[in-house]
C-alpha cells in the first residue's frame, strides 16, 4: 500500500469534517494527500457510495480508479468517479421524466439520445450540406471536417461558460480586429449551429452542449435534483479543478459548503486546458467556500537541478536577466544539434538507448513534441528498434480513421459486400493484402493484386489456382493458399451477411487472427478492431434506437461518412501508464494531462512554433468565449502575443515540473517539413547557451 507523509496524514484526517482547499505546484503530493484521505475515509466506516471523486477529464481519473482497486471493498459501496459531463449524463437519465416538460424538445414524453462527437459531427454535417451548396464558408478555407468542430467548439463554449448559444456570433464579431469580411463567416457558423440546435430540439439529440446546459439550467436549481446529489455524495474530492470550466464551479460553489468533508485540489500554474474551456480564474472562487485553504511548496521529491532549470527557462522565456547559474546546471540541461531532421531523430534514439544501457527503465523516459505526426512516431519507432527499445505512443487527436488497420478492415469489408457499391481501389486491394497475410510484401502483394482483383461494376476476386504455376511461384504457394483460405471464408460469408460490427468481430476471430495471417499476436491491431467495432455499434444503435434522417443502410452510411472524414471516430486510447519497457512518445500538452512524472524528457524540435502559437481556428476563440473576456474588448496582436507568451512558459514550467533528473533539448537547421524554424523557444535556448556554456559547446547553435 501506498506510503504517505505526516503532512499528507494531517490533511486527510481534518478533511474528514471540514472542506480543504489545498494548492501547490505539481508533484508536491496534492493527489497523493487525496488517496490518503481515501484511505482514511475507508479506515473510518465510510460508504463509498457517499464519495464522488470529480476530474475534469477521465485520463485524471486513473490514479484514483488503480488506488481503489487496491483497497478493495470500500464499506459495501463503490466511489464515483465523473467528469462534468458524466455527471450530466448521469442525472438526465435518472431526471428525464421530471425536467423535461420545462425543456423546449418537441417530444418531452420520449427519451433522449445521447450524441457522443462522431455521432454529432455526423447530423451536423447532413444539415450544412445545404449550406455548403449555398457557398458558406467560402471565405475561412477550411475543410468541412475542421468547420463542424468549431461549430461544435461553439456551441460547447457556449454552455460551459453559460451564455445563450445565439450570442456566438456577436461575441466572436465583436472582438474581431481584422478584415471585415471574416464577419460574415461567424454568420455563417451562427445559422448553422442554431439549425442543429432546432434539429436537436426536434428529435431530442443531446449533444455535449446541451448535456451541460440541461444540468445547468434545469437539473441543478431543481431542488428535488440538488438534495438527491448533496444527500448522496456526502465526501467529495474535486481534483485539478484549474483544468475544468466556469459552469462545473458555479455548481460547487452551492454543492461545497453542505459536504461532510472534502478536498478541492488546485495545480498552480496550471490551466492548460483553456482552450477546452478551462478556468484557473474560475476555480479560485473555490477557496471562498472552503473551511480551510492549505498550500504545498516543496516538491515530494528533492528535484533542485530541475528547479534551477526551471528558473532559468522562465527567465529567457520572459526577457529577464539570467543570474548566476550554478555548475550542476548542465547536468541536468542538454542541447543537441543537428543540420537535418532525421539525423535529429537518430541523436535522440542514441542519447535513449545511452540511458536506458546505464539502468534507467524506458517507462521513465518522455519524448515530446508539439505535435505528433505519423511520419515524426515511424522515424523514432525505426531508431528505437535498432536498439531494442519499445516505444508506447499516446495522441488523443489520432482518429480510428487515420489507422492503416482501419483502411484494411474496411476495404474487405467492401470486398465481403459488393452490393454496397463501395469499391476498393487497386491500392486499397494490395495494402489490405499486405496487412493481411503474414509475409507479403508489397511487391508480391502488388503482383497478387493485378493476377486476382476484378474491377468492374460488380466486381469480386478471382481464386488464386486458376492463376498460372509460374506466377502462384513467384507469390509462394503458401501465401497463394492463404489467400485462397481468405477467399473461400469471403465466399461462404456472402451466402447470409451480417451488420458492419458483427462482420468485422466475425472475419477478426476466424481469419485475421489465425496462423499465417498478419493480425495474430499484433496488440495494436486488436484494440484498433476493438474500437472500431464499439464506433460502428454505437452509430448503429443510435439509428435503432432513433431515425430522423431515415437512412436505410447504416454500414454503408458508416463507411461513407467515416472516410468523409465526417465522423472522427476518436476513442480515449490507454491512458495507463506504459509498460516499463516502452519508451512514451506523445505531444507535450498530453503527457501533462496525464499528471504523472519520469525521470528524463526529450523536448524534440524545439524551433518549431508549434511549441508557441495556438492552431488556426477561424471560426471560433477561446479566450474570446471565455468570462474573463471582457465583451466588446477587441482581439489584438498584442493580445494574440501574450497570450502565446504567458501558454509557453506555462507549459515548459509544467513539463519541467514533471521530470526529476534531466532534461534533454533537441532541434534541427530544417524541420520535418524541410522549412526553418526560429521559433520563441529555440530562441530562449540561445539565450540560455550563450550565458552558460562555452563557445566551443555552443559552435553549432
Amino acid at each position: 500500500m501506498k506510503q504517505f507523509s505526516e503532512m499528507q496524514e494531517n490533511i486527510a484526517e481534518h478533511a474528514i469534517a471540514e472542506t480543504i482547499f489545498l494548492s501547490g505546484n505539481a508533484a508536491t503530493g496534492k493527489t497523493t494527500a487525496a488517496l490518503a484521505y481515501l484511505k482514511t475515509l475507508r479506515a473510518t466506516g465510510v460508504s463509498g457510495n457517499s464519495i464522488m471523486i470529480l476530474v475534469p477529464q477521465r485520463s485524471l481519473g486513473i490514479v484514483y480508479q488503480d488506488f481503489l482497486a487496491k483497497l478493495g471493498d470500500f464499506n459495501g459501496g463503490i466511489v464515483q468517479i465523473n467528469t462534468q459531463s458524466g455527471l450530466a449524463q448521469r442525472m438526465i437519465r435518472l431526471f428525464w421524466p421530471i425536467i423535461a416538460y420545462q425543456t423546449p424538445f418537441a417530444n418531452p414524453r420520449l427519451s433522449p439520445l445521447f450524441l457522443n462527437l462522431e455521432t454529432s459531427q455526423y447530423y451536423l454535417d447532413k444539415i450544412c450540406q445545404p449550406f455548403f451548396e449555398k457557398g458558406y464558408f467560402e471565405s475561412v478555407h477550411l475543410e468541412p471536417p475542421r468547420i463542424l468542430t468549431q461549430i461544435l467548439d461553439n456551441l460547447n463554449k457556449s454552455a460551459l461558460v453559460g451564455f445563450p448559444y445565439q450570442e456566438i456570433s456577436e461575441r466572436l464579431k465583436s472582438a474581431w480586429n481584422l478584415a471585415p469580411g471574416h464577419m460574415h463567416a461567424y454568420d455563417e457558423a451562427q445559422e448553422v449551429a442554431d439549425e442543429f440546435r432546432h434539429f436537436c430540439y426536434q428529435h431530442n439529440l443531446l449533444d455535449f452542449s446541451l448535456q451541460i446546459e440541461i444540468l445547468q439550467k434545469y437539473l441543478w436549481p431543481s431542488l428535488l435534483c440538488k438534495q438527491h446529489l448533496q444527500n448522496q455524495f456526502r465526501y467529495i474530492i474535486y481534483d485539478n479543478c484549474e483544468e475544468d470550466t466556469a459552469s462545473i464551479h458555479d455548481i460547487m460553489l452551492e454543492w461545497l459548503p453542505k459536504t461532510s468533508g472534502g478536498l478541492v485540489i488546485f495545480d498552480e500554474d496550471a490551466g492548460f486546458r483553456t482552450f477546452l474551456g478551462a478556468d484557473p480564474i474560475s476555480a479560485q472562487r473555490l477557496k471562498s467556500v472552503c473551511n480551510f485553504v492549505h498550500t504545498l511548496s516543496e516538491p515530494f521529491l528533492p528535484r533542485e537541478n530541475m528547479e534551477t532549470v526551471s528558473n532559468v527557462l522562465n527567465a529567457a522565456l520572459s526577457g529577464e536577466r539570467i543570474n548566476h547559474i550554478s555548475g550542476t546546471f548542465k547536468h541536468s540541461f542538454s542541447h543537441q544539434y543537428d543540420d537535418f531532421y532525421p539525423k535529429m531523430i537518430e541523436s535522440v534514439a542514441e542519447k535513449v538507448n545511452e540511458l536506458v544501457s546505464n539502468g534507467i527503465k524506458p517507462a521513465e523516459i518522455a519524448i515530446l513534441a508539439p505535435y505528433v505526426s505519423d511520419a515524426l512516431r515511424f522515424q523514432i519507432q525505426q531508431q528505437l528498434s535498432k536498439h531494442g527499445i519499445e516505444l508506447a505512443f499516446h495522441r488523443p487527436s489520432r482518429s480510428l480513421r487515420e489507422e492503416p488497420v482501419t483502411h484494411v478492415l474496411l476495404t474487405w469489408a467492401k470486398i465481403a459486400h459488393p452490393e454496397w457499391g463501395l469499391i476498393p481501389t487497386h491500392f486499397d486491394l494490395r495494402q489490405a493484402l499486405t496487412y493481411t497475410l503474414q509475409g507479403l510484401d508489397p511487391i508480391r502483394a502488388d503482383l497478387l493484386t493485378r493476377v486476382v482483383f476484378q474491377s468492374k461494376k460488380e466486381f469480386w476476386l478471382n481464386k488464386i489456382f486458376s492463376v498460372r504455376m509460374e506466377v502462384q511461384e513467384r507469390i509462394s504457394h503458401y501465401i497463394s493458399e492463404k489467400y485462397q483460405e481468405l477467399l473461400e471464408w469471403l465466399i461462404t460469408y456472402r451466402e447470409n451477411p451480417v451488420d458492419l460490427d458483427i462482420f468485422l468481430a466475425r472475419f477478426f476471430g476466424e481469419i485475421l487472427t489465425q496462423p499465417g495471417f498478419a493480425f495474430k499476436d499484433n496488440f495494436h491491431a486488436a484494440e484498433v478492431t476493438s474500437k472500431l467495432i464499439d464506433s460502428i455499434q454505437n452509430f448503429r444503435q443510435g439509428w435503432l434506437q432513433r431515425n430522423p434522417l431515415q437512412i436505410i443502410n447504416i454500414s454503408q452510411e458508416y463507411i461513407t461518412t467515416l472516410e468523409a472524414g465526417v465522423i472522427a471516430a476518436l476513442y480515449l486510447q490507454s491512458w495507463d501508464k506504459p509498460p516499463e519497457n516502452a519508451v512514451y512518445l506523445s505531444p507535450a500538452y498530453t503527457f501533462l494531462m496525464q499528471n504523472r512524472t519520469v525521470q528524463y524528457q526529450f523536448w524534440i524540435d524545439i524551433g518549431s512554433l508549434g511549441w508557441w502559437q495556438r492552431l488556426l481556428q477561424p471560426l471560433t476563440q477561446p479566450y474570446v468565449l471565455s468570462r474573463n473576456w471582457l465583451p466588446g474588448q477587441k482581439w489584438t496582436d498584442f493580445n494574440e502575443y501574450e497570450t502565446n507568451q504567458a501558454n509557453l512558459r506555462r507549459l515548459c514550467a509544467g513539463l519541467i515540473k514533471r521530470c526529476e533528473s534531466g532534461l534533454f533539448l533537441h532541434y534541427s537547421g530544417y524541420n520535418e517539413s524541410g522549412g526553418e524554424d526560429r521559433g520563441p523557444l529555440l530562441k530562449a535556448v540561445q539565450k540560455i547557451l550563450r550565458f552558460t556554456f562555452t563557445d566551443q559547446e555552443i559552435k553549432d547553435v
